[in-house]
């Protein structure tokens, strides 16, 4: 009995990991296009120590299109409601440069290390990519 709820705990915590990167936009919104492709600076930002009197900081990732088509970002997901993220909602033309803006809001937090993810779904050939920041809130 033991060993079936633990399987089923798997599955339901496992599953969602697994899906996460395979949601698909609406075919209305977008057609998929195999030839764009995302290429990140950087994918990961420590902003270091970030003071309680001014809990809000922001990182720009630049990214280009180094694929041959249309890029286009149909939507982002961060980890945590303090992680707002802007970005480009036009389609990003091939060599092109852009950037995805991440921004941490620390007010009516306590003084904590974080560790927050960000994920950019599109139409390249690589549909998810995964941002990270991090750093301490003092």
């Amino acid at each position: 009995m033991k060993t079936t709820f633990f399987h089923l705990f798997l599955v339901v915590i496992l599953l969602p990991l697994f899906s996460a990167c395979r949601k698909s936009a609406p075919s209305s919104a977008v057609q998929k296009i195999q030839n764009a492709d995302i290429c990140f600076k950087d994918t990961l930002h420590n902003f270091g120590i970030i003071p309680l009197l001014q809990p809000v900081d922001s990182f720009d990732f630049i990214f280009t299109n180094c694929g041959k088509d249309r890029l286009v970002i149909l939507g982002v997901e961060t980890s945590c409601h303090c992680t707002k993220v802007f970005y480009p909602h036009i389609p990003i033309e091939p060599d092109r440069e852009s950037f995805v803006r991440v921004i941490y809001d620390g007010r009516e937090r306590q003084a904590e290390y974080f560790s927050k993810s960000i994920r950019v779904i599109t139409n390249a050939k690589k549909e998810c990519v995964t941002l990270g920041i991090s750093g301490r809130l003092q």
